[in-house]
């Protein structure tokens, strides 16, 4: 770890992010990020994190995980290593990962410009997850149906243990009279009965051990033996059978390398951006646009390790003509944590990262971050604090160029006051010289002098509550800040004749006329500027009040425009059914030529009647145009199918039918002749598309579901190949239309892949 990154606690930040991280190489990625000065590299790195805060914000979760490092294991095994069960159950579930991850884009039409180009080349290794998924076990354990050889081996296996217990048995019953112990035992890896010691002679077999107190001996029958040792060749056998096996598979997965390599660096990068993002929902970090000069502008800029719920946030801005910002102000007021502040949120842009400001925050991108913060005493070195100080400072100043970022923490502090001023002028003008943008703390007053004459210098002052002798933690642009060293010994005790003493001597010793009159100047100014923020804060309060009452209008708009169109779209289908209607009448008076009846018709035709909107599936209607009765047994937006009571079904509209009780049961035995073809009609659980044109495939979906609702079933399956993928997309849009369709999700390994859907019908 550098010195700006351990001063930083850049870990620590990275630790929080790789807490969201679900895959092995993930995690690798996070520890070892390292810093980038490429513009156009980090703009790509915040292409992908922007997309990835939106997927996460619209879709939720992705599905990713992975335990394993495959580049290691594929390397391992070309030089002769074998995936063991263990392990290729975790290749299995990586495989199980990509295939989860597809289907999440897939399902959720995740149109994203930049993270569409890791979904697009995410391809499932099937043949290897089947290779897998059908050898080994979930409890880590070759299947005996991996071979035929290994079925065979473990069926005689199994015969030989179950031939050596039913011999056990035989030697404890033989030997009840002389035996220690009422049951076998497992000595040096051998079966054997426990003999009492006098009568050993009398057991034809293999002494394993003795007792503690040499009254038992432990003896494996020769019988056993003869058993065990037949087994142990067969056990041998199966070594070598499953060593085989799993030779095959690693042989496999090696001959995959490309591709199983290309799915893990995509599903770690993806989980890497996915972390990223996860990380800065955590502290409420926003991607902050980046300038190609040198200036920055942040607002509610927050130190990301400060507990978010007391952190104060602050405004900070440099650059355009500012090139240095001298921060003054009162002990623990702030200034070293502002300084912090914006060092770790310079370098967080470097790694990538959201940034904990506001959403409008602008950054740049340095090519070196310089750090002078904290106490650069070296007892190895025999160096003061002050030496070791300038130490680090004379090498900072060797180094810097205007594209660095310089940040010094009480500049020449430690030595004699005067000298310290006249040095810490000195470095500042050798800054301004440069043209580095700088950020300094300070509390002498020579060099806050030097601020005022300067316009190349940003005076900044962290305000201090005096009636509560308490720090705000809120920064001032635009002045400098008062120490307030009395203020401050008086509430920590100090006796006030010591402090009035100290008063007189300071006024005495180091104030002159002028230096009164800038006090009072800057007091002034301290007081417009805090009287400015406050109304600059009314202000962006009372934007905030109207863009809200503006959006909010705006949404009101939007409805109203809403509701209009729907209502017009719905008397454009209400007048289309009447003119239907009517054609239909017209037409069969030029078949019937019969006058008065198609007058009646036209009669009962009743345009300003409203459409019923609460006519469903399964309620009884009445036509009363056509005098006709029936149960409604489908529904389709505005258009229904009517079963009469005399078996006969007609489709017709809402808007003609009116809403009746359903008639009273009778013993009456009828013949439903639509349910009749329905039920005696074939319909498969299983509808293949691949092939057809979307509208083909659309109204061939539309029949089959009718036939499947009418059917009974609940679950069904659609057939749509993978193809480009305009064929699914159409047909998943259109069962989201569809009333009669409760879910719908892509099929798994056992129903075909993501090239099917699952339908599971109301």
């Amino acid at each position: 770890m550098n010195k700006v990154e351990q001063v930083l606690e850049i870990d620590k930040i990275k630790n929080e992010i790789v807490k969201y991280s679900r895959t092995l190489i993930g995690k690798n990625k996070i520890i070892s990020l390292k810093p980038s000065s490429d513009i156009n590299y980090i703009q790509s790195k915040y292409n992908d994190l922007k997309e990835m805060i939106d997927v996460l914000r619209e879709f939720g979760e992705i599905p990713l995980r992975s335990e394993i490092n495959i580049y290691d294991l594929i390397s391992d095994a070309k030089k002769g290593s074998i995936f063991d069960e263990i392990t290729l159950n975790l290749i299995k579930s990586e495989i199980q990962s990509t295939v989860d991850v597809i289907k999440y884009s897939m399902f959720n039409e995740c149109d994203y410009k930049f993270l569409n180009n890791y979904f697009l080349n995410l391809k499932a290794d099937e043949l290897v997850y089947s290779k897998i998924n059908a050898t080994i076990t979930p409890e880590n354990t070759v299947k005996d149906s991996a071979s035929k050889e290994l079925s065979q081996i473990r069926n005689k296996i199994y015969s030989l243990n179950k031939d050596i217990h039913n011999s056990l048995g035989r030697m404890l019953n033989k030997y009840k009279d002389k035996l220690s112990g009422d049951n076998f035992v497992i000595k040096n890896g051998r079966f054997a009965i426990p003999i009492n010691t006098n009568y050993k002679a009398s057991v034809d077999g293999i002494i394993q051990d003795v007792s503690d107190s040499g009254q038992t001996t432990f003896i494996e029958p020769r019988e056993v033996l003869e058993l065990e040792n037949e087994m142990y060749v067969w056990q041998l056998k199966e070594k070598e059978e499953v060593t085989r096996i799993l030779t095959e598979i690693t042989r496999l997965i090696v001959s995959h390398e490309s591709l199983l390599i290309n799915n893990s660096d995509i599903i770690s990068e993806l989980d890497f951006i996915y972390s990223k993002a996860k990380y800065a929902n955590e502290i409420y970090g926003n991607i902050p646009y980046l300038n190609k000069g040198y200036s920055f502008k942040l607002y509610n800029a927050k130190h990301p390790l400060i507990d978010k719920s007391v952190c104060v946030g602050n405004d900070y801005m440099l650059g355009n003509g500012k090139t240095l910002m001298l921060i003054s102000g009162p002990n623990a007021g702030g200034k070293t944590i502002a300084l912090k502040t914006i060092s770790i949120i310079s370098y967080m842009v470097k790694l990538g990262l959201a940034i904990p400001a506001g959403v409008d925050s602008e950054m740049c991108v340095f090519d070196h971050i310089y750090l002078d913060i904290g106490d650069s005493q070296s007892i190895e070195n025999n160096l003061s604090t002050f030496s070791g100080h300038i130490s680090n400072i004379s090498v900072i100043l060797k180094s810097i160029t205007s594209r660095d970022l310089v940040v010094l923490d009480e500049l020449c502090s430690g030595t004699d006051p005067k000298e310290g001023e006249a040095l810490a002028v000195s470095i500042v003008k050798y800054l301004l010289d440069k043209k580095v943008l700088s950020l300094i703390t300070s509390h002498y007053e020579l060099l806050k002098k030097y601020g005022f004459t300067n316009d190349q210098i940003l005076n900044a002052s962290f305000l201090f509550n005096e009636k509560t002798i308490e720090p705000t933690f809120k920064i001032l642009l635009g002045v400098s800040g008062k120490s307030y060293g009395f203020l401050i010994s008086k509430k920590f005790g100090l006796d006030q004749d010591i402090i009035n003493y100290a008063k007189i001597t300071y006024e005495n010793s180091f104030e002159n006329e002028q230096d009164k009159k800038i006090a009072k100047l800057d007091e002034k100014e301290r007081y417009l500027l805090t009287k400015d923020e406050k109304l600059k804060n009314r202000q962006e309060a009372l934007s905030n009040l109207r863009e809200e009452l503006n959006k909010k209008e705006k949404e009101l708009i939007e409805r109203e425009n809403k509701l209009k169109s729907q209502k017009i779209d719905k008397f454009d289908v209400f007048l289309n059914d009447k003119y239907n209607e009517i054609n239909n009448i017209y037409n069969e008076f030029l078949k019937t030529k019969d006058v008065r009846k198609a007058e009646e018709k036209l009669d009962k035709i009743n345009v300003n009647k409203k459409k019923n909107e609460n006519i469903e599936l399964g309620d009884y209607v009445e036509i009363k145009s056509l005098g006709a009765r029936g149960k409604i047994v489908k529904v389709d937006g505005n258009k229904i199918t009517i079963l009469s009571s005399d078996g006969l079904s007609f489709k017709t509209t809402k808007d003609v039918c009116e809403k009746i009780e359903p008639p009273k049961e009778t013993r009456k035995s009828t013949i439903n002749i639509d349910n009749f073809v329905y039920n005696s009609k074939h319909v498969s659980t299983t509808l293949n598309l691949v092939g057809y044109h979307l509208d083909e495939g659309i109204e061939a979906l539309d029949k089959y579901l009718d036939d499947c609702v009418l059917k009974g079933f609940k679950t069904v399956k659609v057939i749509h190949g993978y193809g480009t993928g305009q064929l699914r997309k159409a047909i998943h849009a259109h069962l989201k239309a569809k009333k009669n369709v409760k879910s719908f999700k892509l099929g798994d390994n056992l129903d075909g892949g993501t090239g099917s859907t699952i339908i599971e019908l109301k």
